[in-house]
Formats: structure tokens, C-alpha cells, sequence
């Protein structure tokens, strides 16, 4: 009975995690007869998913076990600390308008709209909306602390989440969710007029230009706000043994986690396909209430709300993967762009490939996870290359699982010189994770020595949150019209 109750309390804290952003945003952005129908239909989505029995988000501890989830959550800690969330530690140049778009939920009345009302900020703002509540009732700095903790809290559940998938406890899963990376070292040894010195200041997984799979401790430290829901959300649906849940699932990352979610849609389609394979009764399994509200309400709510973002229609084939630069001037020169898209993918994931189909080459899944990687680089959303960076983030988590699993059946079986390649390819990845950590290091001790702030500075909200294209859009959309909440506006300034 006890661990029943321990198991129903692990999935509702789970569950609870990805389901709470979205019950606030409906709260603070939808007008009341909206809001209240949809969060309790949500809110019943989210309690049916909780209870349903066939559902692995629980793993029975021993002694030993209650150690190690200690000792990972002071490590998970410490790797969180160094990212600069919550501004305790050095923050990349992508804080800076992480911090504005905080600042501006917290400071701004909800839905946040620029002075004249004219313009809406659309953005994937799932993650920061329960630590922007905390900030709203006792300040900016509460706000930030909350931030941290949440992020914290992410990140342990994706660790239980993988000791789950792997059944045991073991801190195996934190070092690769940690030290897991492509050989970007390789790439920028190659390729980088720099050279390749095994410190660097700058960021390496930018080596192939216009490609990057970006690497766990990297997503971390600079698009947490997207990595860490993906993760939870990925590594949930990973530990599902029917799809009763999974669309529910699916459909909450996307307001927290747009361009990862889109990821992960070919990824939930062929979990499902596989299971109706292996019994054709199992294709009404996914026609619940739960993912009917999910699809329905969740993502409806969630596509009216983000299609108001301009930059998101923009869908083209990335035709500045293959620019060459020479004095001042962009050249297309499709031998190049196929010779570093060669170079990128074998980097990048396709040595590991060699390693994990030693155990999985009549995989469909593998197979599914390198069409995606190949065609994610091909695919520009927006003016920058999110897409490829983002998209792939479902991927890169399941490969990573994949190459843990290859690790520890090498070990297993004892082929030392294979198993030493194999650790050499893991260590060499391995030093983008450390270059990214040691670069928070050595700049907070920096500026905190001569008393700089670690903190980068702050956008300006409604020149540059309020006005681009990137985290904004207009306010004449049906969402704006028909579902958010009205605002007065006069002279020029809402209320």
C-alpha cells in the first residue's frame, strides 16, 4: 500500500510539473469563462493521466538508493548554479533577454503587452510563469530564487525519470546528462582559424556555422527555459507503456517548449505505431479523455496563442548552411555546404552511431533518430537556426540513452580496446560540457574580483522584447480578440 502511495505521489509531482505552467497561463491570460472551462478540463486530463495503472514513473528504492538521489540532487545543484539561472553565477548573452522577458512577466500586468497595446509578448514562456508568480508576491529577487529552484526540481525529475527508464538508481545518468556532447572539439580543430586549445573562451558547438546540436550542459546554460520542460516531457513519455497519456503529454510542451515539441511528434507517432504493431487491439488506446483534452484544449489554446508570433510562419530550407565567406561576400557553394554537412553529421552523432548499432541496427527507432538529425540542419524556422538546435533536443536526449545503454553493455562485456575507443569518443564530447562550465567559472571569479556583476545585461523590454519579431507579435489575432483578456488603453498606455 505504501509504495502505491509513493508511486501515485511521483507521478503527481511529475505530471504536476509540466501540467502547472499551462493551468497559469490560462488563469492569467484567458478571460474567466475561457480560463475556468479549460483548467478544469486540465486539471481532470491531468489527474486521469495520474491514475492510469499502466504507467512506469515509480522505482522502488532501497537505502542505498535514497543516498544517491541525495547526491545527485547536490550535484544537479551545483550544475544548475553554474548556468546562471537565477543570476547567482556567470549568465551567457542569452540571458539577456531571458532576464527581460522574466522581468517584464513579473513587473507587467498578464497578458504582457507593449505601452500602446498594440503588440503582445508571444514566446515560449511556460517555464518561468510559476517562479514569475512567486515574483509577483514577494519581489524580482524572490522571483529569481523560485527560478533556480524550478529549474533544480526539472532537472532531478529527468534524472528519476531515467533511473526509472534504466530501473535502478545509479549516478551514471547525471554524468551523461552532464559530459554528453558531440565532438565539437574535432570540428573546431578542424575547421577553427583559433585552433583548438582544450580551454576555450568562446563557444565551440558554433564550429560548423549555421549547424549545431547543441549538448545537455550547453541547452542548460543557455536556452533553459526550453531544454529543461523538453526533457521532463521527453524522458515521461520515454517511461510510458501505453500512449493512454502520451498526446496529453506532448501537447504540454508546447507552450514551454514550441520547436521541441515539434521534434518529438514523429518520435510519439512511432511509439504508437509500434505498440498497434505489436497488437492491432492497442489502436484505441490513444483516444482518451486525457489526450482528447490535450489536443483539443491544450494544444489549441497553445497554437492560438504562439501562431501570433511572426517569425514562427517563416518556414524555408536553410540556404545559409552552405555560404562561404570571402572578403565581405556571401558565396553559395554547394560542395562546401555538402562537405561540412558530412563533417557535421559524422561529428555530431554519427561515430556514435557506430557504437550503438552494435546492439541496435535493426532498430526502427535508431533509424527514425537519424532521419531527424539529418533533416533538422536542412529546416529554417524564424531569421536564426533555432530550428536545428531545437528541434533535435528530443533526439539528442533518446541517442544520449542510447549511448549510455552501449556504455554500459560494452563494460558488460568486457572488450577493453573497444570500450576504451568508445570512452575516448565520450571524453573528447566531453569537452564542450567542460568548456561551457569552466567558462562560468572563470568569469564569475573574474568580475566578482573586481566587483562586476555576473549578471549580463538586461534588454530593454519594450524596445526590443516588445518590438521584435522574435518574442512578439501584433495583438489583432483571434487569441488577443477572442480568448485573452482585454485591456483598456488610453492615451496611448493600457491598464
Amino acid at each position: 500500500m505504501r509504495q502505491s502511495r509513493l508511486e501515485l505521489l511521483s507521478r503527481a509531482v511529475i505530471y504536476m510539473y509540466l501540467v502547472l505552467p499551462v493551468l497559469i497561463f490560462c488563469v492569467g491570460w484567458l478571460r474567466w469563462y475561457w480560463a475556468l472551462p479549460c483548467g478544469v478540463l486540465i486539471s481532470l486530463a491531468c489527474v486521469k493521466s495520474i491514475g492510469e495503472p499502466a504507467e512506469e514513473c515509480f522505482i522502488a528504492l532501497r537505502k542505498e538508493d535514497g543516498r544517491r538521489l541525495i547526491q545527485a540532487l547536490s550535484v544537479i545543484a551545483v550544475w544548475v548554479y553554474l548556468s546562471g539561472i537565477g543570476g547567482y553565477c556567470f549568465q551567457n548573452s542569452d540571458h539577456e533577454i531571458r532576464n527581460a522577458i522574466f522581468r517584464a512577466l513579473v513587473e507587467y500586468d498578464w497578458p504582457v503587452l507593449s505601452r500602446g497595446g498594440d503588440r503582445g509578448l508571444i514566446y515560449y514562456i511556460g517555464f518561468w510563469l510559476p517562479a514569475a508568480c512567486v515574483g509577483k508576491l514577494f519581489g524580482l529577487a524572490a522571483g529569481y530564487a523560485a527560478q533556480y529552484v524550478w529549474a533544480v526540481f526539472g532537472i532531478f525529475i529527468v534524472y528519476y525519470l531515467i533511473c526509472v527508464y534504466q530501473r535502478k538508481v545509479s549516478m551514471l545518468p547525471l554524468a551523461f546528462l552532464i559530459l554528453f556532447s558531440g565532438l565539437d572539439y574535432a570540428g573546431t580543430w578542424l575547421l577553427a582559424q583559433k585552433g583548438a586549445d582544450l580551454v576555450q573562451s568562446y563557444h565551440l558547438e558554433w564550429w560548423a556555422w549555421t549547424f549545431q546540436y547543441t549538448s545537455m550542459t550547453s541547452q542548460l546554460f543557455w536556452v533553459f527555459n526550453q531544454s529543461v520542460p523538453a526533457w521532463v516531457a521527453v524522458m515521461l513519455i520515454m517511461v510510458q507503456k501505453n500512449s493512454r497519456s502520451t498526446p496529453f503529454i506532448l501537447s504540454l510542451m508546447m507552450l514551454p517548449s514550441t520547436i521541441p515539441f515539434v521534434g518529438m511528434i514523429p518520435i510519439a507517432v512511432y511509439l504508437y505505431t509500434r505498440r498497434v504493431a505489436e497488437d492491432r487491439k492497442r489502436w484505441r488506446e490513444a483516444f482518451t479523455f486525457q489526450n482528447a483534452v490535450g489536443i483539443i484544449v491544450v494544444g489549441g489554446v497553445s497554437f492560438l496563442y504562439l501562431i501570433g508570433n511572426v517569425s514562427g510562419r517563416m518556414i524555408t530550407r536553410d540556404n545559409a548552411a552552405g555560404a562561404v565567406v570571402a572578403q565581405g561576400t556571401t558565396v553559395s557553394e554547394p560542395g562546401a555546404e555538402l562537405l561540412r554537412y558530412l563533417l557535421f553529421y559524422f561529428l555530431e552523432f554519427g561515430v556514435y552511431l557506430y557504437f550503438v548499432c552494435r546492439y541496435r541496427r535493426k532498430d526502427p527507432l535508431v533509424r527514425l533518430l537519424v532521419c531527424i538529425l539529418l533533416l533538422c540542419p536542412l529546416i529554417k524556422v524564424g531569421k536564426g537556426h533555432d530550428f536545428c538546435m531545437r528541434a533535435s533536443v528530443p533526439a539528442l536526449m533518446i541517442l544520449m540513452l542510447l549511448c549510455m545503454e552501449t556504455w554500459e553493455r560494452l563494460r558488460a562485456e568486457g572488450r577493453k580496446y573497444l570500450f576504451a575507443a568508445y570512452c575516448a569518443v565520450l571524453l573528447i564530447g566531453a569537452i564542450t560540457p567542460f568548456n561551457e562550465m569552466h567558462r562560468s567559472v572563470k568569469e564569475t571569479f573574474w568580475r566578482a574580483t573586481y566587483g562586476q556583476s555576473v549578471r549580463t545585461s538586461e534588454a530593454d523590454i519594450e524596445s526590443r522584447l516588445l518590438t521584435g519579431g522574435n518574442f512578439s507579435g501584433e495583438t489583432t489575432g483571434i487569441f488577443y480578440h477572442c480568448l485573452a483578456r482585454p485591456r483598456t488603453v488610453i492615451h496611448g498606455l493600457y491598464e
